[in-house]
């Protein structure tokens, strides 16, 4: 019996495509970083860290303002039922 030969086509143009695909992703990602959208988004990041740190102030203010409501209002109930009490 004859040895049959497995004839690969494609084999080097594939590996050629890989390589130069490959190449193609790095110079994609070097060409990115210089693009300055890094420096886009670290501008961004502080706006979003100067507004954040004023909701928080904001937030600890009203949280405050409620829980001073909050022992007012159970002073003034505490006292009526104070008041209810010593009347029976």
């Amino acid at each position: 019996m004859a040895e049959e030969k497995k004839n690969v086509r494609g084999g080097f143009r594939a590996t050629l495509a890989l390589v130069i695909s490959i190449i193609a992703v790095i110079l994609a990602l070097v060409s990115f970083s210089r693009s300055g959208v890094e420096h886009d988004l670290q501008s961004r990041i502080k706006d979003l860290q100067v507004k954040l740190e004023a909701m928080k102030k904001e937030s600890a203010e009203r949280v405050d303002r409620v829980r001073e409501e909050t022992a007012e209002a159970l002073g003034r109930l505490s006292e009526k039922l104070k008041a209810g009490e010593t009347e029976q």
